[in-house]
């Protein structure tokens, strides 16, 4: 039987042409879906005497859209419906459902090239209640942008995915509350762990977070009890530079530590002294520049001009400090930032890199290519970084929610030295 619609009804004064346009756009949405399934149908335009004569193409309605135009979840009944199924037979085919009935192989195929028609996705919630992984990790970061950082977030969603899941990334540094407000939306969609690489300068309950997601991994000591977490060996990351300076013939030595509150400082210290005694030389060989404390924040450009500035008293005391009184041959510096600051501060004063004084960073970050001279860094392997945190977590979800109460595990990545021209 014909079927005859009205259009134009809703507003004439756009016209014949843009109403015909409008109703097939409605159309393809699904908003008529009782004009589908091959039926011929007449369109009438009440502002002329023209009427089309249609037929309309056999497909399934799109059960995910309302009316409204908001897109809304496909459920298990709206794939049956249009299979012509039980939504048990559907659960079946699509959730791995144990049920009684056998499903042909045809209807399972039909079933599933709906799913994917009608863009099907399982409900986190309804997984979790049968026990299934969601398949999802959060990633909890101060900034995705962090140039610190920033490597290993890549890495990490990288290794996510060979492990056929995805992360779920939440910025915490951009506004008051909102580390609680990640761990809280994570939570919520039934994350299977979490990678927690938010420095501990930055705000943040860890305690609560391991106490909420147990199956969550630091990077860095969180100072928690209980806690695993992945850290690049300060001490070795002092040592390797250190080695590497003095078997290159220099014997004086010196350190930029920006921040003296920071802990990894005095672990690098130890590690550039235990290099000296290695080489034969004295404690007394070694002087380190110190800044003012809280220092190693994260860095903000001017809200006036957003240029990055290193303050020149920083670079000149360090230079008056370690290269002029002390005399230093190698100066360590906290991070590749700073040591590419201290190049070009180090030219305006008439010293040369490297023949008077060689330069090292920390990170080995891609700036280091484009700096001059290239600078030689610490290469903190953050592949292998986040190899090892996914597999941490990986471990903690084969162990079961009903393993006993987990020991403090710290897991050391040993850093090494990428040489360039600066040293």
């Amino acid at each position: 039987m014909e079927k005859s619609l009205d259009i134009g009804a809703r507003d004439h004064q756009n016209g014949d042409a843009q109403d015909l346009c409008r109703f097939w756009f409605d159309l393809s949405l699904g908003y008529y879906p009782n004009l589908l399934g091959g039926d011929s149908f007449s369109l009438n335009f009440p502002s002329t005497d023209l009427t089309l004569g249609c037929s309309a193409v056999s497909t399934p309605a799109a059960p995910n859209i309302e009316p409204s135009g908001r897109r809304k979840s496909v459920r298990l009944i709206d794939i049956a419906r249009e299979a012509g199924v039980s939504v048990s037979v559907v659960g079946n085919v699509l959730n791995g459902g144990r049920g009684n009935s056998r499903v042909a192989q045809a209807t399972a195929d039909r079933i599933i090239a709906l799913a994917k028609q009608l863009n099907y996705r399982p409900s986190p919630t309804a997984q979790q209640l049968r026990g299934k992984r969601s398949n999802v990790f959060g990633l909890l970061v101060a900034s995705a942008g962090d140039p610190l950082t920033s490597y290993l977030v890549e890495h990490l969603d990288e290794e996510v995915v060979k492990h056929g899941c995805q992360t779920l990334i939440g910025n915490t540094a951009v506004a008051p509350g909102r580390f609680e407000a990640c761990v809280d939306e994570m939570v919520a969609r039934g994350v299977d762990g979490i990678f927690c690489i938010v420095h501990s300068i930055f705000p943040g309950d860890r305690a609560k977070l391991l106490a909420r997601c147990p199956n969550t991994v630091f990077y860095c000591d969180p100072g928690v009890a209980g806690a695993t977490f992945v850290e690049i060996d300060q001490i070795e990351a002092g040592r390797v530079a250190a080695d590497h300076l003095l078997s290159t013939g220099r014997r004086r030595l010196g350190f930029a530590l920006v921040d003296p509150a920071a802990p990894f400082g005095v672990q690098r210290v130890k590690g550039i002294k235990a290099a000296l005694a290695a080489h034969g030389g004295a404690a007394s060989d070694l002087a380190v520049c110190k800044g003012a404390r809280g220092s190693s924040g994260p860095a903000r450009p001017d809200e006036r001009t957003m240029d990055w500035h290193t303050p020149e008293e920083v670079l000149e005391r360090i230079i008056d400090e370690l290269v002029v009184r002390h005399r230093a041959e190698g100066v360590i510096c906290h991070n590749d930032f700073i040591a590419s600051a201290l190049l070009k501060q180090l030219r305006k004063r008439g010293v040369f890199v490297p023949g008077d004084v060689a330069v090292i960073g920390y990170l080995n970050h891609y700036l280091c290519e484009y700096v001059d001279p290239p600078l030689t860094s610490i290469d903190l392997r953050h592949h292998q970084a986040a190899r090892t945190l996914v597999q941490a977590v990986q471990e903690m979800i084969d162990e079961g929610p009903d393993h006993e109460p987990r020991q403090r595990r710290a897991i050391a990545i040993k850093p090494m030295v990428v040489v360039r021209e600066s040293a």
